[in-house]
């Protein structure tokens, strides 16, 4: 019995001690990445342009503002795609969506140069994430600009 404590005892002196390591790497790092910031600010006047750094530049896609960083947390939940227009054999015009956000898309309206087109086909409803679905409509003339409204997000496409 004692022995087994003992063992315990190394053992979680052993993880404190990585725990230990592995927190101070990342506060120094943090440190000097600050460190850089202030450099930076002192030397050229201004923070650097993060998207402008050579090699991990592109990889940064930081929003600039609150309402940018909120909008990509939104589009992550819900985000519907407009993926095509096409026509079918009628002359109908037909638009295929795709849902790219987690949530489910209900109750789809179709607005077809700011005038709302009437569904004739039944759309898959709910659509879940990933899934493609058409929408045939009843707008047989040209268009410029395509918008699919739902419950939860609203897409457009301009031709």
């Amino acid at each position: 019995m004692v022995v087994e404590v003992i063992f315990g005892l190394a053992i979680l002196a052993i993880l404190f001690y990585i725990v230990m390591r592995v927190l101070h790497s990342i506060v120094f790092g943090v440190v000097l990445i600050v460190l850089v910031f202030v450099a930076s600010h002192l030397v050229i006047g201004a923070f650097p342009d993060l998207k402008s750094v050579p090699i991990i530049g592109p990889f940064l896609n930081l929003p600039l503002s609150l309402g940018e960083a909120l909008e990509t947390v939104r589009g992550f939940f819900v985000n519907i795609d407009i993926v095509s227009t096409t026509r079918d054999s009628e002359s109908n015009l037909l638009v295929t969506i795709t849902n790219n956000g987690v949530f489910e898309l209900t109750d789809y309206k179709v607005y077809i140069d700011n005038t709302t087109a009437a569904i004739k086909n039944k759309p898959k409803e709910p659509l879940r994430y990933k899934e493609t679905t058409t929408i045939e409509t009843d707008w047989k003339g040209n268009f410029t600009y395509v918008a699919i409204e739902t419950k939860q997000d609203k897409s457009t496409y301009r031709q």
